[in-house]
C-alpha cells in the first residue's frame, strides 16, 4: 500500500502537489539552422508555440508545479513565460525554469535537476514539444494502481497504438517493445533507427520464463510522457551512462540484472499524442491539428491570449484584421494570423499563414508553412517549404519541396532555390552550437557579407547555404523528411534463434548471404494458406463466420497479425468483381463478401490501412483503377469503413503520392465532398 496519513486512510501521495517536468531541449539538431535563432520548444506549430500545447496539457492534468529545464537560448524560454498567460496569477501552476548550462544530453539535466532536490512525489517527465488530448488523469491512476501492486514499479511509459502507416510515426526513429500481455509490464526495448539498419536483438529467456504471454509490440508511438518515481532521479545521478531515457535508461533498467526495477506502458487508443521530433512529424502533427483530430486543442479554441481564431468551411482558420483581396483562392486545411494581407490572384492550399504577412499578387502556396512577419512579393511560388520569421522573398522567386529558410533570410530577385535547400544568417562551422546561437547573434551586424552566394539567392538577397553533412547533425536528409513514408520497422519475419547462451537473439528476415534462398518464408506461406482459404470460402459459399473463423485460425497458428491476414484477404475479394458489370458487380461481391474486411478491422487505423491497401491494388493497373470508388462506396456503405476513416486517409499526404496514387485520390474526391457537406448539414440540425 502507498503511504497513508494516520487515522485517516488518506494516500500521502495523492495529496502531494502534481510536479511535471518538461524537456525544453531535444539535445538534437533536426531543426538545424532554425534553432540557431530560437528554441525548438518555441518554434509555432499553426501559429502557436510548442511549449504552449505542452503546458495546456499539463493544466488540463492538474498539475501545481511546473519545471521547465532548459539550455539553448534560455533567456528566450525565460522571457516568454514570463510574459505569457501561465505567469498570470489565474494561472493553475506555478512554473519555474531552470537553466542547464552545463548539459550535453537529457541524463545530465536529470542529474542536475535531482541536485537540487525539488522533486518530492512522483511526477509527470514530459517533452516540450508534444501535442496530445488525453485524460493523463486515468494515466495516473493507472500508475498509482500498479505501483500499489508492484512495489518495484518506478515508470509508466505513455504509447499511442498506430499502424505501420499512421504518419506521426518518425522517418528516423521507431521501437520494438515487448510487453506481459496481461499487465502491460514493458520487459525489454529496443530502440530502431533508420541508420545503421538494425537486423537483430538480444533477450534474456528467462523473459519467457516468468511471464507466459509476451507481446512483441512495433505498432506503437512513443508519446514522451512518463510517469516517474523520484527513484528514476537518483538512479540517472548513480549511473553516468545513462545520457537518453529510452535508448541507455529504459533499455538498461530491463536488460539489469541487478537493479530489480520495473517499467510499464499505459497505452492509448482513442486520444491523440504526437511529439515533433522532426519536420516530417512537424508536418503531420500540424495537419492533424488542422484537420481537428486533436480537439479541443484546436486553433479555434484560441490558447494563447489576444487569439482571435474563427473556424470557417473546409478547414480554414482565420483571425480578426486580416485583408483578403477578392480574387485569392483558400483551399483546405489553411490557417491564417492577424494583421496578413493577401494581394489578388494568390492561392493557398494545405498551409500555414502566420500574423503580419505580406503576400503579393500572383503567388502560389501549397503545403507551406509560413511565419511571422515574412514578405513574399509578386509571381512567387512556395512548395511544402518552412519559411521562418522576416523572411523575404523578392518578386519571382520559386521555392521548392523541401527548403528551410531561417531568420531573416532574404531571396530573389528572379531566383529558383533547388530542392531540401536550408538557409540561414549564421555561418557554418563544425563548432557551432545552438547554446552559443545567442551570443554569437548578440555579436553579429546585419552589413552586406561579400560571402553570400549571389547566384544562389539573388542580387539583393542575404543567408549562407546549411550544408547538414558539415555539421554534426543526426539526420543528414531532415529537410526531405517532410511528407515521406515513416519508418514501420517490420517485424512481420522476426524469427527466434536459440543460442548456447541463456539469450535469445531475435533476429528481422535472414542475412545477406541467406537473401537468395528458395526456401518460402513464414508469411509467405501464411500468405499463401491465406488466399487458398478465401478461395474455398468463394467456391463452396462460406458463411461470414466459417470464413472468419478459418482464418483466425490460420492467423494463430502462424503467429501472424491481422494486417498481415488483411493484405491478401482484401485484393481476394476485390478480384472478384467482374469490371464488365462494374457498378452491379462491385456492390454484389462487396455486399456478400466486404463483412469479411469487417472481421480484420477494429480500429479507426485498421480502417485507413485497409483503404491504403485498396489504393495498393487499384493502382495497379487501369482495369482495377476502375474498381476504387464503387468500393469505396460500397464498404462505406456497409459500415466496413467509416467516415472518419475515409476523411483521414483522404487528408493523408500518403494518398497523394505518385501519378496514380494521385489519380485515385482524385477519383476519390466527389465522395469525400460528399461526406464533408453531409457532415456539416447534420451538425447544422443539431445546433437547432
Amino acid at each position: 500500500m502507498a503511504p497513508t496519513t494516520k487515522g485517516t486512510g488518506k494516500n500521502i501521495e495523492a495529496e502531494t502537489a502534481l510536479q511535471a517536468v518538461v524537456l525544453a531541449d531535444s539535445f538534437n539538431e533536426r531543426f538545424r539552422p532554425i534553432t540557431l535563432d530560437m528554441p525548438r520548444c518555441l518554434l509555432p506549430l499553426c501559429n502557436t508555440p510548442l511549449l504552449e500545447y505542452t503546458l495546456e496539457f499539463l493544466a488540463v492534468a492538474g498539475v501545481q508545479e511546473v519545471y521547465i529545464l532548459c539550455r539553448a537560448h534560455s533567456e528566450k524560454i525565460k522571457n516568454y513565460i514570463s510574459t505569457s498567460k501561465w505567469n498570470r496569477t489565474h494561472s493553475p501552476f506555478k512554473i519555474i525554469p531552470i537553466v542547464t548550462p552545463e548539459a550535453r544530453s537529457i541524463g545530465d539535466v536529470l542529474r542536475e535537476l535531482d541536485a537540487k532536490q525539488l522533486i518530492n512525489s512522483d511526477f509527470i517527465l514530459i517533452s516540450g514539444d508534444v501535442v496530445s488530448n488525453i485524460h493523463l488523469d486515468k494515466v495516473l491512476d493507472a500508475h498509482r494502481a500498479r505501483k500499489n501492486i508492484d512495489k518495484n514499479l518506478i515508470m509508466t511509459m505513455v504509447v499511442k497504438e498506430a499502424s505501420p502507416f499512421h504518419r506521426t510515426r518518425s522517418l528516423g526513429e521507431s521501437s520494438i517493445f515487448v510487453l506481459d500481455g496481461k499487465t502491460q509490464e514493458c520487459v525489454h526495448y529496443e530502440s530502431v533507427e533508420l541508420y545503421p539498419h538494425k537486423r537483430n536483438m538480444i533477450m534474456d529467456m528467462e523473459v519467457f520464463e516468468k511471464h507466459s504471454n509476451v507481446q512483441i509490440r512495433n505498432d506503437f508511438v512513443d508519446c514522451q510522457i512518463d510517469i516517474c518515481s523520484i527513484e528514476v532521479l537518483a538512479l540517472f545521478t548513480e549511473n553516468f551512462d545513462y545520457q537518453d531515457i529510452r535508448k541507455d535508461f529504459v533499455y538498461g533498467i530491463l536488460t539489469s540484472d541487478l537493479l530489480g526495477k520495473t517499467i510499464y506502458c499505459h497505452i492509448v487508443k482513442d486520444a491523440y499524442a504526437a511529439r515533433v521530433r522532426d519536420l516530417q512529424t512537424y508536418d503531420a502533427i500540424s495537419k492533424d491539428v488542422l484537420s481537428r483530430w486533436t480537439y479541443p486543442i484546436v486553433p479555434d479554441s484560441n490558447l494563447q491570449e489576444g487569439d482571435s481564431y474563427e473556424y470557417m468551411r473546409g478547414q480554414i482558420y482565420k483571425e480578426q484584421n486580416v485583408s483578403l483581396s477578392r480574387s485569392c483562392v483558400l483551399g483546405e486545411k489553411v490557417i491564417i494570423g492577424s494583421g496578413t494581407e493577401i494581394a489578388e490572384n494568390v492561392k493557398i492550399t494545405n498551409s500555414v499563414i502566420g500574423r503580419r504577412v505580406n503576400i503579393g499578387p500572383n503567388v502560389r502556396i501549397d503545403g507551406a508553412y509560413i511565419w511571422d512577419n515574412v514578405t513574399i512579393n509578386a509571381n512567387c511560388s512556395i512548395s511544402r517549404s518552412i519559411l521562418a520569421n522576416n523572411v523575404v522573398l523578392e518578386e519571382n522567386v520559386i521555392v521548392n519541396t523541401g527548403c528551410l529558410l531561417s531568420y531573416n533570410v532574404i531571396i530573389g530577385p528572379k531566383i529558383t532555390l533547388p530542392s531540401y535547400t536550408k538557409l540561414t544568417r549564421h555561418k557554418q562551422n563544425l563548432d557551432y552550437d545552438d547554446y552559443d546561437a545567442q551570443d554569437k547573434e548578440d555579436k553579429k551586424d546585419n552589413q552586406k557579407d561579400d560571402s553570400y552566394d549571389i547566384k544562389l539567392i539573388g542580387e539583393n538577397g542575404k543567408g549562407h547555404i546549411w550544408n547538414d553533412a558539415i555539421s554534426d547533425a543526426e539526420d543528414d536528409d531532415e529537410a526531405k523528411n517532410i511528407g515521406v513514408t515513416t519508418l514501420a520497422y517490420d517485424i512481420s519475419n522476426l524469427s527466434f534463434t536459440d543460442e548456447e547462451s541463456a539469450a535469445s537473439v531475435i533476429s528481422e528476415g535472414s542475412s545477406d548471404e541467406e537473401s537468395d534462398s528458395d526456401e518460402p518464408t513464414t508469411l509467405e506461406i501464411f500468405s499463401k494458406e491465406v488466399a487458398q482459404t478465401v478461395e474455398r470460402a468463394f467456391s463452396e459459399g462460406h458463411t461470414i463466420e466459417i470464413a472468419s473463423l478459418e482464418l483466425n485460425t490460420l492467423r494463430m497458428a502462424s503467429n501472424t497479425t491481422f494486417r498481415d491476414t488483411r493484405i491478401v484477404v482484401i485484393p481476394s475479394i476485390l478480384s472478384q468483381i467482374n469490371t464488365d458489370k462494374l457498378l452491379a458487380s462491385t456492390k454484389d461481391v462487396l455486399t456478400r463478401w466486404g463483412p469479411l474486411i469487417g472481421k480484420l478491422v477494429h480500429s479507426k487505423d485498421d480502417q485507413i490501412d485497409a483503404l491504403f491497401t485498396l489504393q495498393k491494388y487499384c493502382a495497379k493497373s487501369d482495369i482495377n483503377s476502375k474498381i476504387f470508388a464503387p468500393s469505396l462506396r460500397t464498404l462505406y456503405e456497409i459500415d466496413v469503413i467509416e467516415e472518419d476513416a475515409i476523411l483521414e486517409w483522404y487528408y493523408d499526404e500518403h494518398s497523394k503520392g505518385g501519378v496514380i496514387y494521385s489519380k485515385l485520390h482524385d477519383v476519390a474526391a466527389p465522395f469525400v465532398k460528399w461526406l464533408e457537406e453531409a457532415e456539416e448539414e447534420n451538425s447544422e440540425d443539431d445546433d437547432e
